[in-house]
């Protein structure tokens, strides 16, 4: 009896390894996708993610005035936080124009 049980065990790991082997696959396919979509369409990502950063820092400052003031009493490390941002967002297009433009010319076709 225990027998059987061993084997029910080992085909129930068995059939776990192999979904997780097979959704680890799709990730990392989905995820390769994604750098690709990214790379290609990077000047539209970080105007979205700028103007994102930008509305949040608006709304922040004109509903919650007086808990920026509490906690900062001026703008100086607030607008600092935001250069820093500004400046990783800036980064990061830099690095992934240059990723593209290196799989571009492995791939052989002609940059737009």
């Amino acid at each position: 009896m225990s027998g059987l049980n061993f084997l029910a065990v080992r085909a129930r790991t068995w059939r776990a390894a192999q979904v997780l082997k097979r959704v680890s696959v799709f990730a990392r396919r989905r995820l390769a996708a994604a750098d690709v979509w990214v790379q290609d369409h990077h000047v539209g990502v970080g105007a979205t993610v700028v103007a994102f950063l930008c509305t949040a820092v608006g709304l922040l400052l004109r509903f919650r005035m007086d808990q920026v003031l509490e906690l900062a009493r001026q703008f100086a490390p607030v607008c600092t936080i935001v250069s820093f941002a500004i400046g990783a967002i800036f980064s990061w297009i830099k690095w992934v124009r240059k990723r593209r433009k290196a799989r571009l010319a492995t791939t052989g076709v002609p940059r737009p």
